[in-house]
């Protein structure tokens, strides 16, 4: 029994190693494309560079969400602009960084995710840039999560770097491996027991 343990512990390693993340239904994130594959580029000062907050995968028709979408790293930057995506959105939460959005109508889904929110940023000095989503200011369901909302319904979301302490996306930095899902590490140490 434990052979196959450590085989199948090696799998998943291995599987880990190729770097092919996981993000499940309902999972928002932070990429430089609106395809959701680009989490880390190389940038120089005074380029402009796009930033998308998208929900992969929703579980169901989506027309709202909240949360925080923040920038922070020794690079000095600014963000230039920041739209919000779908059809006719109301933001109500007066913080700059903070998001409570409906709208009119479900955000459409293209390639599996829906584009929330786009931002313009610009570096003006040299160094990294970390990107985090995190809870609302104020958040409508406890347990410290984005949430989205559809069809008069909350739910939680997670976030692409699994883990709201963890950046979501980077500038000039590689910023992460896979995203872990917090079940896993308790399932496999069962186990063993």
């Amino acid at each position: 029994m434990k052979t196959l343990v450590v085989v199948l512990l090696a799998c998943l390693v291995a599987t880990s190693a190729l770097g092919y993340p996981y993000y499940g239904n309902d999972t928002i994130g932070v990429f430089f494309d609106t395809s959701s594959g680009l989490e880390q580029i190389a940038i120089g000062p005074y380029v402009p560079f796009n930033v998308y907050l998208v929900l992969l995968y929703p579980n169901a028709p989506t027309n709202g969400f909240e949360c925080t979408f923040t920038a922070w790293g020794p690079a000095p930057a600014f963000a230039l602009s920041t739209t919000l995506m779908g059809n006719g959105p109301i933001d109500v939460d007066a913080s700059v960084d903070g998001f409570m959005v409906g709208c009119a109508s479900d955000y459409p889904v293209v390639n599996g995710g829906c584009v929330l929110a786009h931002r313009q940023y610009m570096l003006t000095g040299v160094g990294f840039l970390y990107f985090y989503v995190n809870k609302a200011t104020i958040p409508s369901l406890p347990g410290g999560l984005p949430v989205v909302t559809g069809n008069g319904v909350l739910r939680r979301c997670g976030v692409s770097s699994g883990d709201v302490t963890f950046p979501c996306a980077c500038v000039n930095y590689e910023c992460r491996g896979l995203p872990v899902e917090p079940a896993t590490f308790g399932a496999v140490k069962s186990l063993f027991r």
